[in-house]
């Protein structure tokens, strides 16, 4: 059985390219890459490197050559991601390939706050069940290692400044995220599911507050705040405006709950539950206190 990874060269692919090292024959390994340079050293140890581009759809068809199974890694192009995952998708279909895991995103649906960002993961679900390919959809909550930076500005500031209300986020270590689809790639039984993977436990503005304490021992507390005066303090800050506006939706998703999904899909693929935020955070104590 051969396994495509696509952005295999970016932080999740190499993840689960290293998870699939252990689960497979090296040579059932094709990674696919704009960089296929950054992949030198999974080329050397015996995985099949190719060329990749998803706004250049010809490159595609070769790069999915003899491929069975395929994870597909939405990519960052917000407004153009839906026009390369149709790229991505048809020439998967053009290649033979059985089936596609596809990493989507919580709430997938129009009137979630982050807008496009989270439609286009939904418009592409939809494309997967209408294309005909066998398909998974793995719904990643919000990577835990994104909290270091916010982490180190709260601890450095000894406040949390946020719009997150009394929302809460379930954050999910990117090494399981890549366990997960690692494990779907190369098991049977998950045609047609979509599966939400999640952290351990649900985590209000005030815990993470509590967390960011306990682990730099720095005293951190809650300054809530409202969508446009986040907006203003950021841009005053040097935060370029649209960056600005990104970070304030994804406070408001989170106030009106977007985010708050605790699923035990995690345990029931691996047989073990999901790292907490607390276990990603403290070894990177030192980064926390860094900014301080």
């Amino acid at each position: 059985m051969s396994v495509i990874v696509t952005g295999a060269s970016g932080k999740l692919g190499r993840l689960v390219a290293e998870n699939l090292m252990d689960r497979l024959p090296t040579a059932d390994l094709v990674l696919v890459s704009r960089h296929p340079e950054a992949l030198r050293d999974f080329a050397a140890r015996g995985a099949d490197v190719r060329y990749g581009d998803f706004d250049e759809p010809l490159s595609l068809r070769d790069a999915f050559a003899g491929g069975d199974r395929m994870l597909l890694i939405s990519t960052d192009a917000v407004g153009r991601r839906f026009t390369q995952h149709r790229a991505a998708i048809d020439a998967a279909v053009a290649a033979g390939v059985g089936h596609v895991v596809y990493t989507s995103h919580p709430h997938p649906v129009a009137g979630n706050p982050l807008g496009p960002v989270a439609e286009e993961h939904g418009e592409t679900e939809e494309m997967l069940h209408e294309s005909g390919i066998g398909w998974t959809a793995l719904r990643f909550g919000t990577f835990a290692e994104l909290q270091v930076q916010p982490a180190a500005l709260a601890v450095a500031a000894g406040r949390l400044v946020t719009n997150g209300g009394a929302g809460r986020i379930v954050p999910i270590s990117r090494r399981d995220c890549a366990e997960a689809a690692a494990i779907v790639l190369t098991t049977s039984g998950h045609g047609g599911r979509t599966y939400e993977i999640t952290g351990p436990e649900a985590l209000s503005q005030g815990d993470l507050a509590a967390l960011y304490a306990e682990v730099s021992g720095r005293s951190v507390k809650v300054t809530p705040i409202g969508d446009k005066m986040l907006v203003m303090g950021l841009v005053l800050h040097g935060t370029p405006r649209p960056v600005a506006r990104a970070i304030a939706e994804f406070g408001r998703a989170v106030r009106e709950g977007f985010f708050d999904v605790v699923d035990p899909a995690f345990e029931g693929l691996s047989g073990r539950p999901p790292m907490s935020l607390r276990e990603v955070l403290i070894p990177h104590r030192g980064d926390l206190l860094e900014v301080a």
